[in-house]
């Protein structure tokens, strides 16, 4: 059987571009770490791990809305704590100041107090968070929800609802609704206490004062429980978000990144298949006509 000259040459060259491809697809991954640089080589593994890619993504968003509403919560309850701490403080002093053995100096010094508790609270109720934002405020973020002019205190913010989508449907409403009410509650009710200390009317500083401060104190306990109920519900689903985007990590490194041990054995095949191609078409090239004829 005889062989044509371009039938041997089309056939050695194609061995060589054949190897040559391998050689060279191996020696990018090699030196990438990636499996293909185009989608149109692996197809399938791409489409995974673009799909993989989308859901990352969408798990780190949910992550992102997690931390802001940890830190509109944390901020919050922080908050809350140092106001009940106010009205401890203000319970002490309305003790005090139910004594009917205090003169009006002392009566002064303690009133003197409750304008300094009232101030303390206004402080605490402009709680801002991480960036600067306003956590009382609503919508208003930018804006300082609370401000005291001749003695009233006014609510500058909004009552809107902010929410944050946590995961796939589900929303969580990441602000505190209803502090501005209960910052006013508590500033009426000091200032209640504090014209009632000036008069010396130590019966309803007893009788009502008391009782309001109380109230008021097992109320912000209510919201910091609440709060922290909230904080752990954040914290479960922020752990299940890392380990949904570390386990698509994987997933995607799967299906884009190669083995380098196994590409390193691959290279040195498709080095060695490659100089043996080489090799082969020089030695068959040099044959003669009539090594083909016997």
């Amino acid at each position: 059987m005889r062989v044509s000259t371009p039938y041997q040459f089309e056939s050695y060259s194609s061995a060589i571009r054949k190897s040559q491809a391998e050689y060279f697809r191996v020696q990018q991954q090699v030196t990438t770490g990636k499996k293909f640089q185009y989608s149109s080589e692996d197809p399938l593994s791409a489409s995974l791990s673009m799909s993989a890619r989308s859901l990352k993504g969408r798990f780190e968003q949910y992550d992102k809305n997690l931390r802001g509403a940890k830190d509109y919560t944390q901020r919050g309850e922080q908050s809350m704590g140092e106001i009940a701490t106010v009205l401890k403080q203000a319970n002490v002093l309305a003790i005090q100041a139910s004594s009917s053995s205090l003169d009006s100096n002392s009566l002064q010094s303690l009133a003197t107090q409750i304008t300094s508790l009232q101030e303390t609270l206004v402080r605490h109720a402009n709680a801002q968070g991480a960036g600067g934002q306003y956590i009382f405020s609503g919508h208003k973020t930018d804006t300082k929800p609370f401000t005291v002019a001749a003695g009233a205190l006014t609510f500058n913010g909004d009552t809107n609802v902010i929410r944050a989508e946590v995961r796939a449907g589900e929303q969580m409403q990441i602000n505190l609704q209803g502090a501005d009410t209960l910052v006013a509650d508590i500033y009426t009710a000091l200032e209640d206490l504090k014209t009632r200390v000036q008069a010396g009317d130590t019966i309803n500083i007893s009788g009502v004062s008391l009782e309001e401060i109380q109230g008021l104190h097992d109320q912000v306990s209510g919201v910091r429980a609440e709060l922290g109920n909230k904080l752990q519900t954040i914290e479960a689903l922020s752990s299940e978000n890392t380990r949904r985007t570390d386990d698509l990590t994987k997933e995607i490194s799967d299906h884009e990144e190669v083995d380098l041990a196994d590409a390193f054995t691959r290279y040195q095949q498709a080095e060695t298949a490659y100089s043996a191609a080489l090799q082969m078409a020089s030695r068959g090239m040099q044959l003669s006509l009539m090594d083909f004829m016997r």
